[in-house]
């Protein structure tokens, strides 16, 4: 007797056979037919920054909000960098809003202290007037030249140190720009010019003296 030859499996084209039928092995078929498996689960899709998965936060602290936390108590400058640390850490694009917001408000009260106290040194003009400038120098350098040739004993030196002295005050009177600076100095040079002469009056000049650094130091 002769083998039957083996049957070609039939190929699946996807359409299932008719009710009742079992499934061939490949096929598939309706639900709860025979040989029919439960239905493979669909893969999820992968998953990126545009599923629904915010972008990383940033890792950095803003190096302009430290320098500017370092430079506050540099008026003006610390108030712009502050400004700058405050955009570049604006909407989360950089770690360091707080140290930015401390450097402003910490710049903006210096800029504020430095603004009121070149207010202070203005009103107080007198210091800056020319003859102050130059009658201060007059008098603190020739009297250290005085003192010099009075401990060597050289009399002549100690006139010419004089003489220099009333030249260059003679010159800062000239030079003044206020009445009473002009005043001032003025007094100094005449209190000089009668010691020269040798009828001067050592507490006229210290009080003149006085008068003369009030106006050309703290202002007036």
């Amino acid at each position: 007797m002769s083998t039957p030859p083996p049957q070609e499996p039939i190929p699946f084209d996807g359409t299932p056979g008719p009710p009742g039928q079992a499934a061939l092995p490949g096929q598939l078929g309706y639900p709860g037919q025979a040989g029919v498996g439960p239905a493979p689960e669909p893969v999820p899709a992968a998953y990126g920054y545009g599923y629904g998965y915010p972008p990383p936060r940033p890792v950095d602290t803003s190096s302009m909000a430290i320098v500017a936390v370092c430079l506050f108590w540099v008026p003006v400058v610390g108030l712009v960098l502050s400004i700058i640390g405050m955009v570049k850490t604006a909407g989360g694009k950089a770690r360091g809003r707080g140290i930015a917001i401390t450097a402003l408000v910490l710049s903006i009260i210096v800029t504020l202290l430095a603004a009121l106290v070149g207010v202070a040194i203005g009103s107080k003009t007198s210091a800056l007037d020319p003859g102050c400038t130059r009658g201060k120098r007059a008098v603190i350098e020739q009297a250290k030249q005085v003192e010099a040739d009075q401990a060597k004993g050289d009399q002549a030196a100690v006139g010419k140190d004089f003489q220099n002295l009333l030249d260059q005050l003679a010159r800062a009177v000239s030079e003044s720009d206020r009445n009473d600076v002009r005043a001032a100095v003025q007094a100094v040079h005449d209190d000089y010019a009668a010691i020269l002469a040798g009828d001067g009056d050592t507490d006229k000049l210290r009080n003149d003296l006085h008068q003369m650094d009030h106006l050309c130091t703290i202002g007036k």
